[in-house]
């Protein structure tokens, strides 16, 4: 592959070969953003003449910079490398080069949202904390929503409001625990980069010289702190180059703020703006419907698809008396389409809008014999066995991480139990020291018998000697001494009871030896900060795609679809309160959910499907329910006999019994592609 704008369309080649100064390229869904942002990086180093090490690239998951990095790399003669990684990767260079002129220590570690919950849930056991105003889960994702928006501890407590008072304490202790254990959080990765620009402005000024151009992907995704560090990255030049969908900001309660790119050109006066608004995904069909849904926003950059693809398939409705018979709908529609067509069952995903959706999807799918795959499940680093394993490893790099202490002091067990470690805390707390330096020293101290103090030092010294280790010899080797040392494998077994789980869980060890290892052979100058730091960034950013060894068809909320295509969506339980949410609605939120219900669409490539039940049940009550006001916001002229507006076929009550649902599958089958008898649909509006 090599760099030659010929190949691109008018728009693209517009963006790519802008010159100096602010540029906002407003991408709609399927118009090539990636390729545009890897061929105005080959186009500035081959044709305007800029170093590569002088451009910096930055998106929200390490998969889109990967991705990045392979296109780059293959329009580029070899050497050449521009910087490109994820938004927080970036925070943590410019924090390990500058930390300790905010009171850390250069060796921080990062804690994921379990660590996180552990902070929060000691901070309230042992404080003043009601838990009927709020419990610990709670507090954490209101915590982290109000760091999202930089919200201070001191605004919070000045409110009136119990709740946010009791918020603004959380937040007090916790960011103060967490200096203790000279650790950070997601958020805090951009907050103290941020902090470092206003209180040490030549400091962060002199890492940020080497950057003359800065390109930003999915802007619309942006929270307030990643806008000001972006202002104050690039105030001596101007060279901001951001892309993104106005359409498609769906994270408003991560903290993203669409108006970033709504406000761009106010924000950086003379911004050139181009528009991408060519799809290369989506039948006209599928465009004219988001097109129509989305108009609907009043807070938006007017932009309109246009496709390539012709026509295609109308959208599919299917209506049902309750929500079981609109699963087995689904079910039996998509069993016929992979029957009827031949298509795979990786090329069908079922999309919801909350993750408790799943469950009669699931049910429904395995009724037919379906096999399918939850994407957002349980990650393979946020598995217990996983995490109890990195624990160790976080222990010999920081210390201090108490976190990881106390998950790990006692397991595999050595008969340091929760009464010794509650003293061992409480003499801490006391003389104001770490706990990790109390532990080597234990005998000193009459509260500990002689078993548990000796089993106190052993600890602290094992953890002394692998930090040796560690820093001397291959990485991977001494990880596998360290948990044959401990016992750690044994541990592991006696936990489960049936020989699936533990062969299930000594597996996931062995997979964590064997990339600790590949990282130490592939990276041999990395230290081990080095190897967490890449776990830990990639935990929070990266939903992790399931090992497929077998085709499965796709279950994912809307959420965790954005960034994937299929060639057949089906969006369930399109209705009223349902999609949209009916919390979000009562928040305001309505172009928010219409936004979600666009990217939902814009996920299809040939055939959309959407479903409905008449009836819902709730709490042991029968609720009436009515269609999405975003499904009839589409013409119904788009759609397949019924539609969202009502259509002339009535629900088709599903009998339970074997010989009634083949019945049912044979009138459906005989139905044939309802595309064959359709009349061509006129282009995307």
């Amino acid at each position: 592959m090599s760099f030659d704008s010929n190949t691109l369309n008018p728009e693209q080649r517009e963006a790519v070969t802008h010159g100096a100064g602010p540029l906002l390229v407003l991408a709609g869904a399927g118009s090539g953003k990636t390729r545009v942002i890897a061929a105005r990086i080959a186009h500035l180093v081959l044709r305007a003449g800029v170093p590569a090490g002088a451009i910096l690239a930055v998106t929200f998951t390490n998969k889109a910079a990967r991705e990045m990095n392979g296109r780059v790399a293959a329009m580029l003669p070899r050497g050449e490398a521009p910087t490109i990684c994820t938004f927080h990767a970036f925070g943590v260079k410019l924090l390990r080069a500058h930390i300790e002129r905010l009171g850390y220590r250069r060796g921080f570690a990062i804690f994921d949202t379990q660590d996180q919950l552990s902070v929060v849930r000691n901070l309230m056991e042992e404080g003043d904390f009601d838990n009927l105003l709020l419990n610990p889960k709670e507090a954490l994702f209101l915590l982290m929503q109000a760091k999202g928006k930089g919200v201070p501890a001191a605004d919070l407590l000045a409110n009136t409001a119990p709740r946010e008072q009791m918020l603004g304490r959380i937040m007090t202790g916790y960011q103060a625990a967490l200096q203790r254990m000279n650790a950070v959080d997601f958020e805090d990765i951009l907050i103290l980069s941020l902090r470092l620009c206003l209180e040490h402005p030549e400091a962060a000024a002199g890492f940020f010289a080497r950057y003359r151009q800065v390109l930003v992907d999915e802007y619309q995704d942006t929270n307030q702190t990643q806008y000001d560090l972006l202002r104050h990255l690039v105030a001596a030049h101007r060279n901001l180059c951001v892309v993104g969908d106005d359409d498609q900001s769906i994270y408003g309660w991560r903290g993203a703020a669409p108006g970033n790119i709504l406000e761009f050109e106010r924000d950086f006066p003379g911004a050139r703006v181009v528009r991408l608004e060519q799809n290369y995904r989506s039948t006209d069909t599928i465009l004219a419907a988001a097109n129509q849904v989305i108009r609907n926003n009043t807070r938006r950059k007017e932009k309109r698809l246009r496709g390539n693809q012709g026509p295609g398939k109308p959208i599919a409705w299917l209506v049902a008396e309750d929500e079981q018979e609109e699963m087995e709908r689904v079910a039996t529609h998509l069993k016929l389409a992979h029957l009827r067509d031949g298509a795979a069952l990786s090329d069908f995903a079922v999309l919801y809008r909350s993750n408790h959706q799943s469950r009669a999807i699931e049910e429904a799918l395995r009724g037919e014999g379906i096999p399918y795959q939850l994407v957002g499940g349980t990650r393979f680093y946020e598995r217990k066995e996983v995490k109890d394993a990195l624990a160790y490893l976080r222990l010999v790099e920081n210390p201090a991480d108490e976190v990881s202490l106390y998950r790990v002091l006692n397991y595999p067990r050595r008969g340091i139990g929760q009464a010794s470690q509650l003293k061992l805390a409480e003499y801490a707390a006391h003389q104001g020291r770490p706990v990790h330096e109390l532990l080597r020293e234990a005998g000193q101290y009459g509260e500990f018998t002689g078993a548990v103090a000796t089993a106190m030092e052993r600890f602290g010294e094992m953890l002394e000697r692998y930090r040796g280790r560690f820093a001397a010899e291959p990485m991977g080797t001494v990880f596998r001494a360290l948990l044959a040392e401990i016992g750690f494998h044994r541990a592991v077994e006696k936990e489960h009871d049936d020989a699936k789980g533990r062969d299930r869980a000594v597996q996931l060890v062995l997979e964590l030896e064997l990339a600790v290892d590949q990282y130490g052979r592939n990276n041999p100058a990395a230290a081990l900060k080095d190897y967490l730091e890449r776990v830990a960034l990639f935990t929070h950013l990266d939903n992790e795609e399931p090992e497929q060894r077998l085709p499965m068809v796709t279950l994912t909320t809307v959420h965790a679809a954005k960034g994937l295509e299929f060639p057949t969506v089906y969006i369930i339980n399109a209705a009223e309160e349902v999609f949209p949410n009916r919390r979000a609605l009562a928040g305001g939120e309505e172009e928010e959910e219409r936004r979600l219900f666009y990217v939902a669409v814009t996920r299809a490539r040939r055939q959309l499907v959407m479903s409905f039940a008449k009836v819902r049940r709730r709490f042991g009550q029968e609720l009436k329910q009515k269609p999405s006001r975003f499904a009839r916001e589409i013409d119904p002229g788009l759609f397949a006999g019924d539609s969202p507006q009502g259509g002339a076929a009535q629900a088709v009550k599903v009998d339970k019994t074997r010989e009634a649902k083949s019945r049912f599958f044979n009138q459906i089958k005989m139905l044939g592609d309802p595309a064959d008898a359709k009349p061509a649909l006129p282009a995307a509006d």
